[in-house]
């Protein structure tokens, strides 16, 4: 996997989701339609690197649904992709999972509309205060803004073992051709994303 990769994994986005929004889901389906599509996405995507797919699905009833897959090549995961639906204390503590696994490339994948910006901020903070980060490491942050018919993709590699620095939050960046707007002209899309 490499930088390309995740710019292939938010092309390939529109094809899998159900629609443009999250919206309020039906009582009888909760997270469900979205966890089944992220699991469709991810598992073809992953195959396509000769991966194995590891999909598992958290939460006792269907408005607590999360999704966590894992890519893996024999005993080693290469991959790690947790959901973060509901608040921003769920949000949190999805994203503090994923830090403790280990794996090169991970990703929190949820949506929020509002304040988008201080959900930034907080997983942010989230970075700065995991005191066991790995270099090189990769972190991708997919914010499914279906109101606003986007994606927003933000992504760090950690610089070095240990605790990162305030000025190390500079590394985390949207990624070249984010937010991929949904329908239209996919073409076109494609090339502005190229840097």
């Amino acid at each position: 996997m490499s930088d390309a990769s995740y710019a292939e994994i938010a092309r390939l986005l529109p094809e899998y989701l159900p629609g443009v929004s999250t919206g309020t889901a039906a009582i009888t389906e909760g997270r469900g339609s979205w966890v089944q599509s992220w699991k469709a996405m991810l598992t073809a995507f992953g195959r396509q690197y000769a991966l194995e797919v590891v999909p598992q699905e958290e939460g006792d009833c269907a408005l607590a649904r999360q999704l966590t897959m894992f890519w893996k090549r024999g005993d080693a995961v290469m991959a790690a992709f947790l959901s973060g639906w509901g608040n921003r204390e769920e949000l949190e503590a999805r994203f503090q999972k994923l830090e403790i696994i280990k794996a090169p490339y991970k990703a929190i994948i949820y949506s929020c509309t509002k304040w988008q910006d201080a959900v930034l901020e907080q997983l942010q903070a989230a970075l700065l205060r995991y005191p066991h980060h790995i270099e090189g490491e990769q972190y991708l942050l997919l914010n499914v803004v279906g109101a606003e018919q986007r994606l927003a993709v933000y992504w760090i590699t950690i610089p070095r073992n240990g605790n990162l620095n305030q000025s190390d939050l500079e590394l985390l960046r949207p990624l070249p051709g984010s937010p991929y707007k949904w329908g239209g002209d996919r073409k076109q899309d494609a090339l502005s994303s190229r840097p």
